[in-house]
């Protein structure tokens, strides 16, 4: 068995300086600006790789050619006047490429980098692969950092997305869910990730081998975690069972290199079918990795939603967790949204999650939930869903995350959010059961940074 797959979240990023290396000896006040320009980039924690300077146009083709494929942006950080022909060089990196000029200094940076950056965006047009961004701005302008940290983070999420695998288990639910209504090829080519999908049988076989010691140890883990562990004989009994699933998934992703994994909970549209993970199982499966971050995961059978869940651990450093939406509060704006577990990180302390017993769908009454309950604190809201068959929109709404609880629902996490516009949401958010719930303390910088992702991977943000 392969050892479980990581996804490095430092942005492997190449730096070509464009400038004539005579020319900081002899123009007054540019050897200062470009170090400050160095100190700026090396700051940043990348996994970087410097070339240059230089001014001469085949080699900064020659760097951007050799950097193609092994990094997630090529970055040409512009200085002085004469640098169009080499600005456009950069464009034989064929991925994401950015350019950084300084309009404020008076050494006509703007002027050539407008012409390097004309060219980059008519190479676009004939070439789907290449994405152009532009930064603008002094090293110390926080602003201008922020733009640097935006075109870098959308292009690390596209790399980093080409490297992750999602595993479908036990199969989809019926097609007309846009959970199950999309092509694997438009996965891989619009969002990234490699599939494959496992029969439920395999998960069965894998939960026979788990033993007896080993879900103890992940009790012990969980207890010794902090998180509230709820301590009745039934309730430790339910989360034993999930325990054991979510290790023999475990043992899954070790054997197939997964990321992710979807999982079917209750094997379709008929709830005395049962041929999903709670009746072939038993239990649910997430536990483990809502509670350590160990698998991105996927709610019953949803690969796109899983897909999006890694989509914003890249982008933003956090995995949101997934609800159906459940009901509007339509005076107040109020969005209940429920689901069975979530992610422990997005409490903001291990004391702030309990690990229990949950409670199953009204329709089903075969399996048990151990799951995992963060504590969501109040902050500003994206809640959003990849949609259409060919993966190009996505639909986005904004608010204020007021709570959550295991109360309102009893038995299952129940995530409250007062919407920007509720009536816009139900009138035009409508296209799944599964949404992605963001809480954030910096709604415009995600937003900002979703919207370039989004441009540069061709989906259309769909606001309401």
């Amino acid at each position: 068995m392969s050892d479980l797959p990581s996804v490095s979240t430092r942005p492997r990023v190449a730096v070509q300086y464009i400038l004539d290396p005579a020319k900081p000896a002899t123009v007054p006040g540019l050897s200062d600006f470009v170090k400050r320009v160095q100190v700026a980039v090396r700051a940043r924690g990348y996994d970087l790789s410097e070339f240059g300077p230089a001014i001469d146009p085949d080699t900064i083709r020659a760097n951007a050619l050799a950097c193609s494929g092994q990094y997630a942006a090529f970055l040409g950080i512009t200085f002085t006047g004469t640098s169009a022909r080499q600005t456009a060089a950069i464009a034989a990196f064929g991925g994401a490429t950015g350019v950084w000029y300084f309009p404020d200094t008076p050494w006509w940076s703007m002027a050539s980098a407008g012409s390097g950056i004309g060219y980059l965006r008519d190479e676009a047009e004939d070439n789907a692969a290449v994405k152009v961004g532009v930064v603008w701005g002094d090293p110390e302008d926080r602003a201008a950092l922020e733009r640097l940290e935006r075109f870098v983070r959308a292009a690390h999420t596209v790399f980093a997305m080409r490297r992750e695998k999602i595993g479908l288990i036990g199969g989809s639910y019926y097609d007309v869910m846009p959970a199950s209504n999309w092509h694997p090829d438009v996965l891989s080519s619009r969002l990234g990730p490699a599939y494959m999908e496992a029969d439920i049988s395999l998960l069965e076989r894998a939960m026979a081998e788990v033993t007896n010691a080993q879900v103890s140890t992940l009790l012990r883990r969980l207890k010794n975690s902090g998180m509230k562990v709820v301590g009745d004989d039934a309730s430790l009994d339910i989360i034993r069972k999930s325990a054991r699933v979510s290790l023999a998934l475990e043992g899954l992703q070790k054997r197939f290199g997964l990321t992710g994994a979807a999982i079917n909970c209750y094997g379709g549209p008929d709830p005395e079918g049962y041929t999903g993970v709670l009746g072939r199982c038993g239990a649910s499966g997430c536990l483990k990795a809502h509670a350590f971050g160990s698998l991105v995961m996927g709610c019953e059978s949803d690969v796109i939603q899983c897909a999006q869940q890694m989509i914003f651990r890249h982008l933003v450093g956090v995995v949101p967790c997934m609800a159906d939406p459940w009901k509007v509060d339509a005076d107040e704006g109020v969005l209940l949204a429920g689901t069975c577990s979530g992610p422990a990180a997005l409490a903001p302390a291990a004391g702030a999650v309990s690990i229990a017993a949950g409670t199953l769908m009204s329709l089903y009454k075969v399996g048990v939930l151990g799951v995992c309950f963060p504590a969501i604190a109040p902050a500003d809201a994206i809640v959003a869903r990849i949609a259409g068959r060919r993966l190009d929109r996505m639909v986005v709404a904004t608010g204020k995350f007021l709570a959550s609880d295991t109360t309102t629902i009893p038995g299952r996490l129940c995530l409250k959010v007062k919407m920007d516009d509720a009536e816009a949401f139900l009138e035009r958010g409508m296209i799944g059961n599964h949404y992605t719930f963001l809480p954030t303390q910096s709604l415009g910088r995600d937003m900002d940074r979703l919207e370039a992702l989004c441009r540069m991977i061709d989906i259309r943000i769909e606001r309401c």
